[in-house]
């Protein structure tokens, strides 16, 4: 939609120039407010993890995968879950233990 009343190129602008053409339309107050969606409604809500993984406590370690296996074979200083083939080690109890080293 054309404006009829602006000119181009020009850095200064008039009350003239301002002035909306009648066949424009113009906004309208609404009596009700603006309500916008929750943004915990329309995601999911994602909790951290309780546990580590071998791999994540090797690279917090700055060790190998496989001295991490070891670690998490021998030690009785945190907890460690198994399920399966699958070896994870219990968040709280392996960051109380290392605070403590």
């Amino acid at each position: 939609m054309p404006m009829t009343n602006v000119r181009k190129n020009s850095a200064k602008l008039t009350r003239e120039d301002l002035k909306i053409a009648p066949e424009s339309p113009t906004m309208e107050l609404s009596e009700t407010p603006v309500v916008e969606p929750s943004d915990q409604t329309s995601k999911t809500v994602r909790h951290a993890p309780l546990v580590y993984r071998v791999e994540e406590i090797a690279q917090m370690l700055a060790i190998s995968n496989r001295a991490a296996y070891n670690l998490c074979n021998t030690t009785k200083d945190f907890k460690v879950i198994r399920l399966g083939t699958s070896i994870r080690v219990s968040k709280q109890s392996f960051d109380d233990w290392f605070a403590a080293v």
